[in-house]
């Protein structure tokens, strides 16, 4: 007969562990300075409606640094505006805070309305 106080303690400190895993795989990669800048050519406007979303920074957790995503051309929805990512600086050290899509008329800055 299995003892059921230690498959409840076995899954408890799996499902723990798992939690720490994945959160550890989400947090933010401090460097000590930003990275450089590579130019490239920005392709051809598909069309009017089309909006530049800018490069963004991807922590590479294995080499730790950070590894520039070329920007693209977006076609947005309706309501929404792209807020562009920028660097932080914390005590820690800087991390790359990503671009996202929202609503159009919640507050913020770096607006890039179509």
């Amino acid at each position: 007969m299995i003892n059921t106080k230690v498959i409840r303690k076995l899954v408890y400190f799996t499902s723990l562990a798992g939690i720490v895993l994945f959160l550890n795989s989400c947090a933010t990669g401090y460097v000590a300075t930003e990275p450089s800048y590579i130019e490239y050519s920005r392709p051809q406007r598909p069309s009017e409606r089309h909006i530049w979303v800018n490069d963004d920074w991807a922590y590479n957790r294995q080499t730790h640094v950070y590894v520039q995503r070329n920007g693209y051309w977006a076609s947005p929805n309706q309501g929404r505006v792209y807020v562009t990512g920028q660097w932080q600086t914390t005590p820690r050290g800087k991390y790359w805070s990503k671009g996202r899509w929202q609503k159009e008329g919640r507050k913020g800055k770096r607006h890039n309305r179509y």
